[in-house]
């Protein structure tokens, strides 16, 4: 049986989230032990496994891609199918995370060029390359020894304390961004030297095509032992991040360098252009070929062993030097592979309709993997720009008839995968979290997989549904982790092994857990499409931004958003075919719901009762007012999506349209468009037990919403054109005259109308603050422009005390229309 493809959840380490590591195995390949401040010295830095190999030897990734452009949607799709990417640095942050679901996001670092056009770090401030030349090329000691004509970049001198700083300056700013580890290009660099060295004297000027080496540069061995001690120094720079050495062969081995080459500083070695050669087309006529399309050509490539048959006749002393330097780069790449613990990245180039090269790439490194009977030597396929991600062909009949191809088998043996929904968790500490463990069966695999937790963080604990299974279609395994209210807030790995027929694999799991102080106030805001979420509520200020929102594409018109005891929050989104999603504690971020109630007409409120029932109201209406079905009140049990309980609002009886609800007990509250209260009792079947109108104190309902605290119903709307809340007295409401309507005005205890303007969402927090959104007007302030965007008020509970209370708290939300409001626990 092959080995299951490994789905590992890579790990986004900032200055605000520490990452704590599983005490079983190597240490998670995350940006651990950095001092935050570059340092440069390599003296003390010790060799260690490499961070992509377990324990036992056997490799963490199974596939990689490079890919040099920002990516778009699909790109992403791609390169999180992928274990290990190598990025650009101007890869956002957001694109980063995504890629990170499933797969390590290493970054593109030159180390022995300065790229003229290309942005760099010097003392914190952002400048490019050539601005660092221009201030240091006169520099004693040097830090350039000549130019890269190919790539329009300064050569290096590692030799300097100062420019080895430089480049360790530049580490330390891309891992500071949530990169897993660096891509180290440039390495084979040295081998400029060595070949002037052998061509003349250090005293002379070194030509070789457009790469140019100055006078009076150190000799080969001073580089080599610099380009080596860089790499040393980046390792301690780097602390647990990974590191991926492009090329620099000679650099590598220990028997090479006195026992201290850079195995056991890097934990991967890229052997790039191993099997296939890019051709770039000749200018024709004065014209070069354009960039932007001839990568893309399946005639552009062929394989080395094309190229020298095509070159042995007309030049064979340079094809035999060219041979022998190949099979040099490969033996030593062998043996690190072989004897040493990295890992090999084989990258090749190509299209997706040259089989014949695709074959040769992919057989190389699947022959290679069997006769050493080890993993870890990956192949990977793109165009000569790494401006594609390309997948090698699957076998067919008709590409192992290619010459040279006859041996191509890539098939799939029968194996399982394994995947988590969601990918990663978040969760409030002093609270838990579920995941589902997918398991599905491939090529007709039908044996049986054990399952169990590695060694789990201190705080976390952890249970799985089941530990014994066979794959099948869809077979799932519930993994419960409970969070201890001591843990830290922090990113966790959580550690599950799946073994089978004697081989053993570690899938791994994101756990990020927060903690907040107070409760968090949640925004709907439906002139956005999002849900809004402030922490902390008792420390807010006027400036808060959010501390997470629903992303645009999940909602369309997020409408309104209830919490429910275990921190799940519900959002409803009110267009013609309306849903209600529900998202896990602190999972706004990620966008994924687990679970919709659907086929909804037009939602507006819903409200979460004591026993974690979830109320839903379908208006009946547009929310331009036009009547499109019958009004109706829906309940759901236990995060179910099928309505267990339900009744319609009596269109006949002349009651409008129900807006939000709020509940007491068994007392359901809805406010509805023709300015109308009504009461239900909800014990067994609901019954309507009163209808209540307010017209000397609250005449319009229509836009506002409904609350209930300590006995008192608290309501939004306007009176006569004037934005006010109200609260009533519940026990002092006359009592119910059947389905027609009763004044009320005689329980109203309190108007407020300081700071409202368009009110709608209302909600009381634990010290018993009532907030408040409003959905237009300028700062909340009455009479102000409508168009103005909306705002989040706060009344202190000791100003609601007094008789004209006034709001301590105002925090603009950048847009009209935020209706629904909810306070809690998250």
């Amino acid at each position: 049986m092959r080995r299951a493809r490994i789905s590992h959840q890579l790990l986004i380490v900032t200055a605000l989230i520490s990452l704590a590591s599983c005490s079983s195995g190597p240490s998670s390949p995350v940006v651990q032990g950095r001092s935050g401040a570059a340092t440069v010295s390599a003296q003390a830095v010790s060799k260690a496994p490499s961070r992509l190999r377990y324990g036992d030897g056997t490799s963490k990734v199974a596939s990689f891609a490079t890919y040099y452009r920002v990516p778009d949607n699909t790109t992403l799709t791609a390169l999180g199918q992928k274990d290990f990417n190598i990025v650009q640095p101007d890869i956002t942050a957001d694109q980063l995370s995504a890629i990170q679901n499933i797969s390590y996001g290493a970054v593109y670092l030159a180390i022995g060029e300065l790229g003229n056009n290309n942005t760099y770090y010097e003392n914190g401030v952002a400048r490019t390359g050539q601005t660092i030349y221009d201030a240091h090329k006169n520099d004693s000691p040097k830090w350039f020894l000549g130019v890269n004509g190919n790539f329009g970049a300064y050569i290096l001198n590692l030799t300097n304390p100062a420019v080895r700083a430089f480049v360790a300056q530049q580490a330390d700013a891309l891992l500071d961004r949530g990169f897993d580890g660096l891509f180290l290009d440039t390495a084979d660099d040295a081998e400029f030297f060595s070949n002037a060295d052998i061509a003349g004297s250090t005293s002379q000027v070194y030509v070789e095509g457009a790469v140019s080496l100055d006078a009076g540069r150190p000799d080969y061995p001073t580089m080599r032992r610099a380009y080596i001690d860089t790499i040393k120094a980046l390792r301690g720079v780097a602390g647990n991040a990974l590191l991926v050495q492009n090329g620099g062969f000679d650099l590598l081995l220990d028997r090479q360098n006195a026992g201290d080459g850079t195995q056991g500083y890097i934990d991967a070695l890229m052997h790039e252009v191993a099997i296939t050669k890019s051709n770039k087309p000749l200018p024709v006529g004065g014209v070069a070929a354009d960039d932007a399309v001839w990568p893309f050509q399946p005639q552009n490539y062929e394989t080395w062993e094309k190229f020298y048959e095509r070159n042995q006749a007309a030049n064979p002393k340079q094809t035999d030097a060219d041979r022998a330097f190949r099979a040099n780069r490969d033996a030593v790449a062998l043996e690190y592979f072989k004897y040493g613990d990295g890992v090999v990245f084989q990258q090749d180039f190509g299209h997706p309709e040259n089989y014949a090269v695709q074959c040769a790439s992919y057989n190389f490194a699947r022959d290679l993997r069997a006769t050493q009977h080890k993993d870890g030597w990956i192949a990977a396929y793109s165009d000569a720009a790494f401006n594609r991600v390309y997948d090698y062909a699957d076998s067919t009949p008709q590409i192992r008839a290619i010459p040279g191809c006859e041996t191509y088998d890539k098939v799939t043996a029968p194996d399982f995968t394994t995947t988590f929904s969601p990918p990663s968790l978040n969760t409030g500490v002093g609270r838990s979290a579920t995941a589902t463990l997918n398991l599905a069966a491939v090529s007709g695999y039908s044996g049986k997989v054990n399952l169990s937790l590695g060694n789990l963080p201190a705080g976390i604990t952890a249970t799985l549904s089941q530990t014994r299974v066979t794959p099948g279609p869809q077979t799932q395994v519930t993994l419960t982790l409970n969070v201890a209210a001591s843990a830290a807030a922090s990113t966790y790995i959580i550690p599950v092994r799946a073994q089978s027929q004697g081989e053993s694999m570690r899938y791994d799991l994101r756990l990020k857990t927060w903690k907040t102080t107070g409760d968090s106030v949640f925004v709907a805001q439906a002139g956005l499409g999002k849900v809004l979420a402030f922490d902390s509520s008792a420390s807010l200020t006027s400036n808060t931004a959010p501390a997470r929102s629903l992303p645009t594409a999940s909602v369309q018109q997020a409408w309104n958003v209830a919490l429910d005891s275990a921190g799940n929050q519900y959002v409803v989104d009110n267009v013609a075919a309306g849903k209600v999603t529900r998202f896990p504690s602190f999972s706004l971020n990620s966008g994924a719901g687990v679970s919709q109630i659907r086929n909804l007409s037009y939602p507006t409120g819903l409200a979460v009762d004591a026993q974690s029932h979830l109320w839903v109201v379908q208006s009946g209406s547009t929310p331009g007012g036009a009547a499109v079905t019958t009004p109706h009140v829906g309940r759901y049990d236990n995060g179910s999506t099928t309505e267990s309980l339900g009744f319609n609002v009596d269109r006949a009886l002349g009651l409008g349209f129900p807006q939000m609800l709020a509940l007491d007990g068994n007392t359901l509250w809805l406010n509805t468009n023709f300015g109308l209260i009504l009461k239900y009792n909800v014990t067994g079947t609901p019954v309507l037990s009163g209808v209540y109108t307010f017209p000397g104190t609250l005449d319009d309902l229509g836009g506002g919403t409904l609350t209930v605290q300590n006995g008192t119903l608290w309501i939004s709307g306007k009176n006569a054109g004037v934005s006010s809340v109200m609260a009533v007295n519940i026990a002092a409401l006359p009592a119910a005259n059947g389905p027609y309507s009763v004044n009320g005005d005689a329980a109203v205890t309190r108007t407020i109308t300081a700071g409202l303007y368009d009110p709608a969402g209302l909600a009381f927090d634990s010290a018993g603050n009532l907030w408040v959104v409003n959905k237009t007007g300028a700062a909340g302030v009455a009479g102000t422009n409508p168009n103005d965007p909306g705002s989040l008020i706060r009344f202190s509970a000791a100003s609601l005390a007094t008789s004209t209370p006034a709001p301590s708290l105002n925090i603009g939300l950048g847009s009209r229309y935020p209706v629904g409001l909810a306070v809690g626990k998250p």
